[in-house]
């Protein structure tokens, strides 16, 4: 992250079954499902339990018994500003509740971190490895710096006292260079080298995770001459969504057809700026992307500061455990992303409800982890991808509700209130997805929609009473 800006996964953990609802919705198409995120998303195994030691096979992440892995998690904020993070407590929440597989303990270098104040920086660090083994996770020592090549002997010091201390858990993977900003490849290359050296001297074989040029983007430059004379070495991807597209995603391309493994171990929902251009649709192609080719991710940042990649409110609690009302839109949408199909058996629940039905046999099946949506209070919720967002404007006169999907449209939506169900007229000249209707609602009744894509796939989200 620039200053300023701030396995198979198979194995997973097997789902609990999901309890029918007796509510008729009255459609004749669609058999509505109440799931909550205990019920959708409840593990049985620790990933590190099912997984093991981690390593790199040609491209690919993979466990102990050579079945591919895709880790997803969270990357703490730089240390020495987000400290305050670093517990156990927030590990704990992030696994249980988010389904996190993996956290990056972004340990800060300059400004103020690690050069200047070394020893509460490694305990700050060490606080996060800790939790993460004593939970069954993994987590990423991050050397959170622009210019490590600068700092190649205080690197070698650090990695060679984390790789004694924990160069022997399976959980702990190592990445020795955040963002290059102006260095060329074979600067970050011999860098590296010394590095990955001084982690190897120790007997360590643990995951390494060697940054890119150009922020971590030029993977494809990488590629062109990669590391060699050691295992198990992956290279680092980051990417902006709102910034960084469809180019970005062909430098990995050409990275991977040569042989790279990438792990995205920074990623971002909106500008590269960290601020402003929050872009669901095109994270949701990210992910798409990422899912597609097994590559692990973690998003910047699990931290409160005011600005639109933190993924929890400003004054969030420093403990974990966070209402739907401390995450930002951001964070309810990457916290929905890793409970999809049980994200990857981070272990525990969450307490958000949502519903889901498809038409076609083929929509999600809730366990969305969402803001809980509500009619008069203008809350929202996501399911199967999904995003509900009921107006705060709404009246006993008026139904409007706002459903986007990334990567598809949106094409009918309907609304149950008791018995009748009335189909919301679209609205695209008052924003993406807004459909509304004049009609009256009751108040205390709990308005069922019903949304269907252009492929016919649907789901539903049940509203708080109405005011």
């Amino acid at each position: 992250m620039r200053l300023g800006l701030c396995v198979a996964a198979v194995q997973a953990a097997a789902l609990c079954s999901c309890v029918a609802s007796s509510e008729d919705t009255g459609q004749s198409d669609a058999s509505e499902v109440e799931v909550t995120d205990e019920e959708a998303f409840a593990a049985t195994a620790r990933p590190v339990d099912t997984h093991g030691r981690l390593q790199i096979v040609g491209k690919e992440l993979r466990n102990q018994y050579n079945a591919p892995v895709q880790l997803k998690g969270m990357s703490l904020f730089w240390s020495q500003w987000g400290g305050s993070f670093y517990n156990a407590n927030v590990v704990n929440s992030i696994a249980d509740s988010w389904g996190a597989t993996v956290v990056r303990a972004a340990m800060g270098v300059e400004s103020g971190g690690y050069l200047t104040n070394p020893a509460a920086e490694k305990a700050r660090v060490k606080a996060v490895v800790d939790a993460a083994i004593a939970k069954g996770i993994y987590v990423i020592i991050d050397w959170h710096d622009h210019s490590a090549s600068s700092h190649t002997a205080q690197a070698k010091a650090f990695f060679t006292e984390m790789a004694q201390a924990y160069g022997n858990q399976p959980n702990v993977l190592f990445e020795i260079f955040n963002e290059p900003d102006g260095e060329s490849w074979d600067n970050i290359r011999a860098y590296a080298n010394e590095v990955i050296g001084a982690i190897r001297a120790t007997g360590s074989n643990n995951v390494i995770i060697v940054g890119t040029p150009t922020w971590s983007q030029d993977v494809d430059i990488a590629a062109n001459n990669p590391i060699t004379g050691y295992s198990n070495i992956a290279y680092t991807l980051h990417f902006y969504a709102n910034t960084h597209r469809e180019s970005l995603r062909a430098k990995a391309r050409t990275a991977m057809d040569k042989g790279l493994a990438l792990f995205v171990t920074e990623f971002g929902t909106c500008d590269a700026s960290g601020n402003t251009g929050l872009n669901l649709s095109e994270s949701q192609t990210w992910i798409n992307f990422l899912n597609t080719n097994k590559i692990s991710w973690a998003n910047w940042s699990l931290f409160d500061k005011n600005e639109t990649a933190s993924a929890l409110v400003p004054g969030a609690s420093t403990s974990g455990s966070w209402p739907d009302s401390q995450l930002t839109e951001s964070g309810r949408w990457v916290k929905a992303r890793m409970l999809e199909g049980g994200g990857g058996s981070g272990g525990g629940s969450s307490s958000s409800t949502s519903s889901s039905s498809s038409s076609s046999g083929t929509g999600g099946s809730g366990g969305a982890g969402g803001s809980g949506g509500a009619g008069g209070s203008g809350g929202g919720t996501t399911t199967s991808g999904f995003q509900f967002t009921v107006s705060s404007s709404i009246n006993r006169w008026w139904i409007q509700v706002k459903v986007v999907e990334p990567g598809y449209s949106i094409s009918r939506v309907t609304a149950q209130v008791k018995d009748t169900t009335y189909t919301l007229d679209p609205k695209p000249s008052w924003g993406e997805g807004e459909f509304a209707i004049s009609k009256e609602v009751p108040s205390g009744t709990e308005v069922v929609f019903t949304a269907t894509d252009n492929r016919g796939v649907s789901a539903t989200f049940k509203s708080k009473p109405w005011p």
